[in-house]
């Protein structure tokens, strides 16, 4: 939970920092969506898939220490950033560096915990990520404000201030790595070493393959959720301060209450009650809930858009994140249910890619992009956001609703091994 939340930090806080960046580089804001999305996403889900399949073979605490490393001294760097490919650099490095936290993560719950008390802890850890969302802001703006007023010395003097925030952020994260060497492994849910075929890149794929509709649905309906929810999340610092005229440091506080109250309560609620309702024998109760959610909440979030009022707006942001926001969680923890032990490390990773690819790269992208070549006006950000929640959405509910037969009969018959003590929870379930 620690590295997630570092992580987000490092990920988010350029998006209290965009218009100083803008101003700076000379960016647009399609430029800048590219930088938030396509720049992080394309390394951190891409080289996510290639850790996932270190995950499932070596030692998940060296990985762990060496992802945190790499993203660390990259984000720090991305503060020394003369220009925009320097800069869509760094960002990339900060991807490949974070995509190993999430698959090594994911891979360590499905080892402890049975599939009936999973959803819990794999909320918790989502919700980390949501406090460091919260947090991100909240420094981000709190930085911002104080370096403007008072810049640093010593090495970092003569910086613009967003570039101090940047260094400052990023840094530390360099000594937090260390606390991966506390961590105690759990063997692999008491399975002996997978064959060369189990662990193969064609059994994978295959494993894909034959369960085409469920994957689909799963993991790409989650996906277009993340990518609504990010088209939004990315977007409402830039708009609070362009449109609405709040300042950095009111839109950071603001987006850390929001974000934080509502992810952390939202995400852990909903893993404790799927966790209830799954073992009360209602077993695609993640899915019903995602498929619905994602159907009901994008329209009223994209109104609290159009309203031209910080209230409305920051109301929006609470329920999108107690609901939308909340669910991924649960979702990692159906996809750890049906993996193979064998993939577990690499389904994780591929939740992760798309969601990442669709949420970080797609949907801030897709925001941008209609701004500046649709409206050709950059105070119209705010409707741009509107039109990919609305369009989006009931293409997405129907991918999650459509997989929801194949996930119980995957459960029922052609689920993977249990870690001690699932089977109780199982027996319990069926009785």
């Amino acid at each position: 939970m620690i590295f997630q939340i570092v992580s987000m930090i490092d990920r988010q806080v350029v998006s209290v920092l965009i218009p100083e960046m803008r101003a700076d580089l000379g960016l647009n804001d399609f430029q800048i969506s590219m930088v938030q999305g396509m720049a992080f996403a394309l390394f951190y889900g891409a080289m996510g898939l290639i850790i996932g399949a270190l995950v499932d073979r070596h030692s998940r605490q060296k990985i762990m220490f060496a992802g945190i490393v790499l993203w660390s001294v990259a984000a720090a760097s991305t503060g020394f950033a003369r220009n925009y490919v320097q800069l869509f650099v760094a960002r990339l490095f900060v991807g490949f560096g974070e995509g190993a936290i999430s698959p090594a993560a994911q891979s360590l719950l499905s080892g402890i915990f049975p599939r009936g008390k999973l959803a819990t802890p794999m909320s918790c850890f989502t919700a980390a990520g949501v406090i460091g969302i919260s947090l991100s802001y909240a420094l981000g703006g709190l930085l911002l404000d104080r370096f403007t007023a008072t810049p640093l010395g010593g090495l970092l003097e003569g910086m613009a201030p967003w570039r101090q925030v940047l260094v400052v952020t990023g840094a530390p994260g360099v000594l937090v790595a260390f606390l991966a060497f506390t961590l105690r492994e759990p063997k692999r849910a008491g399975m002996p070493p997978p064959t060369r075929h189990e662990a193969s890149w064609g059994s994978f794929f295959g494993y894909i393959g034959a369960n085409a509709r469920l994957m689909l649905g799963v993991i790409l309906g989650s996906a277009l959720v993340a990518m609504m929810t990010q088209a939004a999340m990315s977007w409402t610092p830039t708009y609070a301060r362009r449109v609405l005229g709040m300042s950095a440091g009111e839109v950071g506080t603001m987006m850390s209450i929001t974000v934080g109250l509502g992810g952390v309560v939202g995400g852990i609620a909903l893993g404790i009650a799927i966790d209830h309702w799954f073992r009360r024998g209602v077993r695609d109760v993640a899915l019903r809930v995602l498929a619905c959610g994602s159907l009901v909440m994008p329209p009223l979030i994209a109104a609290s858009f159009l309203a031209d009022d910080s209230r409305i707006l920051f109301a929006g942001v609470a329920l999108m994140m107690l609901t939308m926001g909340a669910i991924f969680g649960p979702t990692l923890a159906a996809v750890q249910m049906i993996a193979p032990p064998a993939m577990r490390g690499r389904f994780g990773a591929l939740c992760v890619l798309a969601s990442n690819l669709f949420g970080f790269a797609f949907g801030p992208m897709l925001v941008g992009a209609i701004t500046d070549y649709g409206f050709a006006d950059p105070n119209r950000v705010g409707a741009s956001v509107a039109i990919v929640l609305v369009a989006v959405c009931p293409f997405a509910s129907w991918l999650i609703w459509s997989a929801r037969g194949d996930f119980v009969r995957r459960l029922d018959n052609g689920s993977p091994a249990r870690p001690a003590g699932d089977m109780t929870v199982l027996n319990e379930v069926r009785a």
